[in-house]
């Protein structure tokens, strides 16, 4: 409809010139090139307009056609631009697939056909990588970096190059300067930190990780674990040096940023105690304490105030176990408050929870010491036994000391940057050797002594009376838990007491075994001989039975014993 109305306007246009020409009724005389002429006005005009106007389309047509070969030229060149875009897409896909003998196919293709080389060398590259030709995938990388669009990429093709070759200082040379090219490359900057790490380069890796803060190509909070795990390396490697300024401000520098870095924490207290700045050094103990409670930090601070009196030392280890109290080490520092005290059975109370959770030789060690106090070197014994067999404490440094090689800092690196922990978790199942609160008042029972008179009274070759009350599970008759203590009135003459129950945990004798229980209907005489004479008549059945008066001294001695106590 546009087009109809356009029409219209220029035919409209067209007639209203010409009428305008044909109305002029003047001439127009002149001579030009020894001719005169003369004529109407709009004749002439309009004559100049027609050859003005076919002057321009002569001369665009003219120039049409001169331009015919270049655009032959250029179009023949598009086309080949085409195929080698094509050619480059597929070789492209197959170096995706794997398949280098179809890579490399295209990469010719491509090479042929398209005049932009930085386009074809990195397939060329690649086809080489796949094919197993690391002289040919070297150089194509190597004249990629000839073009500042290329470079970055050729960088990271003679990277991986260098590691699959094992030449790890060329490795970090193209990684530094890839990551210089372009410092928000996250591949770059993993790179120069892994090589850093592997090296033990600390102060260089930690500049990387600081300009990959400031690009936000690592969280802040990871950069700052890391950062502290990086200065506390370079701390231990100062101190090895004998320089302990210098590991000093780095070892302070690591818990301003990770307060709970404990290799950190017990390597600055240990210089300041050095340095006779005892107070000084508990305070960086007891601040990393509380942020992260490691073994380490208590055996430390324990041995600063070795040579302090009991009570003073156990108030400073309840001291430090307030700042974390959910902690288990918080735990055994009462435990051990209560040891120095001599508050054995407060210091077996503060052991319970710690028992029920993942108990460790300390754990074991400390109630052994208070099952000495309460009774004696053998009730401690099982858990001096246990204490040997129980699993160490996974955690490094645990034994208070902190001994690692490049590897293994460079692991404690990688580890607390991610997880913000040491190591990572063991393999073995937490929690053995755990032992419930009852399990633990049982074990923790004073140990049972034999008095005298516990001997085994009966003879030799005779069967022990049988029990009538037995019971039985599971159709296996088995011995029931015995009644308390009873005592069997009898004549005044014949007094007899009958035990059948074990003793106290807190005994310090047993009952007589040779005391006879009307149940059992037997009844030892002072000869040994079984009632009821020589025909072996049984005192039950035979309630005329001779029994042996006792003095009033004996009865007296049996009934203590019974009732477990001294007479």
């Amino acid at each position: 409809m546009i087009r109809i109305l356009i029409f219209l306007l220029f035919v409209v246009f067209f007639a209203f010139v010409i009428t305008v020409l044909a109305s002029l009724d003047s001439r127009i005389t002149g001579e030009a090139f020894g001719y005169n002429f003369d004529g109407p006005s709009g004749i002439i005009l309009g004559g100049l307009a027609f050859l003005f106007l076919a002057a321009i389309y002569l001369t665009h047509a003219i120039k049409n056609i001169i331009a015919v070969p270049g655009k032959i030229k250029a179009r023949e060149k598009e086309a080949r631009r085409e195929r080698g875009v094509a050619a480059l897409t597929r070789g492209l896909e197959a170096v995706a697939a794997g398949d280098a003998a179809d890579a490399s196919h295209h990469a010719k293709v491509a090479r042929r056909h398209l005049d932009d080389m930085a386009l074809t060398r990195l397939l060329t590259a690649q086809a080489a990588q796949l094919s197993g030709d690391g002289v040919a995938a070297e150089n194509s990388f190597s004249a990629m970096l000839e073009a500042p669009e290329t470079e970055f990429l050729g960088l990271k093709g003679l990277y991986l190059q260098a590691m699959k070759a094992g030449e790890r200082d060329k490795a970090m040379q193209y990684a530094e300067r890839a990551y210089r090219l372009r410092p928000n490359a996250q591949w770059a900057f993993e790179s120069v930190f892994e090589l850093g790490l592997q090296r033990g380069a600390w102060r260089e890796t930690r500049d990387a990780l600081a300009q990959a803060r400031r690009n936000k190509i690592v969280p802040a909070d990871k950069a700052d674990r890391a950062a502290a795990a990086l200065l506390t390396a370079d701390a231990y490697a100062a101190a090895l040096t004998s320089e302990p300024k210098l590991a000093l401000g780095e070892a302070e520098a690591a818990l301003k940023l990770a307060p709970g870095m404990s290799p950190a924490a017990v390597l600055a207290a240990r210089i300041h105690a050095g340095n006779g700045k005892t107070g000084k050094a508990a305070k960086i103990i007891e601040a990393a304490f509380a942020a992260d409670a490691h073994p380490a930090l208590v055996k430390f601070y324990d041995d600063l105030y070795k040579d302090e009196d009991a009570g003073r030392r156990a108030d400073l280890l309840r001291k430090l176990a307030a700042r974390n109290e959910t902690a288990h080490e918080a735990a055994l520092l009462e435990a051990r408050a209560h040891n120095l005290e001599g508050k054995w059975r407060e210091a077996t109370e503060a052991l319970e929870p710690a028992l029920a959770g993942s108990p460790g030789p300390a754990a074991f060690s400390l109630m052994a010491a208070a099952a000495a106090g309460l009774y004696g070197e053998d009730a401690a014994r099982p858990w001096l036994e246990r204490a040997a067999n129980a699993p160490r404490d996974p955690r490094p440094g645990a034994e208070g000391e902190f001994h690692f090689t490049r590897e293994g800092w460079a692991r404690l690196v990688r580890e607390y940057m991610e997880n913000a922990r040491l190591a990572p978790p063991p393999l073995e199942e937490a929690g053995h050797g755990a032992m419930t609160v009852d399990e633990v008042r049982i074990m923790l029972a004073p140990p049972v002594k034999d008095a005298p008179g516990m001997e085994d009274e009966t003879p030799a070759g005779e069967a022990a009376p049988a029990d009538d009350d037995a019971a039985t599970v599971s159709g296996k008759e088995e011995t029931a838990p015995p009644a308390l203590e009873t005592e069997t009135a009898v004549p005044e003459e014949a007094t007899v007491i009958t035990t059948v129950s074990p003793q106290p945990a807190d005994a310090q004798s047993a009952a007589p075994a040779s005391a006879a229980s009307e149940s059992a209907g037997g009844e030892k005489t002072d000869d040994g001989a079984a009632p009821g004479g020589p025909a072996g008549e049984d005192a039950a059945d035979n309630p005329e039975a001779e029994k042996t008066p006792l003095t009033e001294e004996e009865k007296l001695a049996r009934a203590a014993a019974a009732a477990g106590k001294t007479p």
